[in-house]
């Protein structure tokens, strides 16, 4: 873990998780994924076909986004890949949310204007119907 990003704690259930500002180079390729994913996208799509695929990128944006932060916790013996893979496969979509909202917040990343809710796992509740905050 680098001794310059800024983490804090996340309580779910009896579990603590805790999670890291995102590097220089985490912020570019995250970047990267956001404008790959867009490249993706169909063009010619309508809403209804749009929507549920804009859904799933961005659940699958703040699991990747989550699993960069993990990776400070222990970068000798973790893989992003694998990381991205845990989260998406093992955590709930509220949980994602919350824990998007605090390394958005740790890394500067949220508009000056959002605050950080006092319970942001009760806060986020993110449903088919809703998607992450923005990325």
């Amino acid at each position: 873990m680098s001794k310059f990003l800024k983490s804090d704690q996340l309580e779910y259930g009896d579990q603590t998780i805790t999670l890291y500002e995102l590097s220089a180079l985490q912020r570019i390729e995250h970047l990267q994924f956001i404008a790959s994913a867009a490249k993706a996208l169909p063009a010619d799509a309508d809403e209804e076909t749009l929507y549920p695929l804009l859904v799933e990128q961005d659940i699958r944006q703040g699991a990747r986004l989550v699993a960069m932060s993990l990776w400070h916790a222990d970068p000798a013996n973790s893989d992003i890949e694998q990381l991205y893979q845990d989260v998406l496969s093992g955590w709930p979509i509220t949980l994602i949310g919350a824990a998007v909202r605090i390394v958005k917040s740790l890394s500067d990343m949220l508009p000056e204007d959002e605050e950080q809710p006092d319970n942001p796992v009760e806060t986020v509740a993110l449903t088919p119907e809703k998607s992450l905050p923005a990325s």
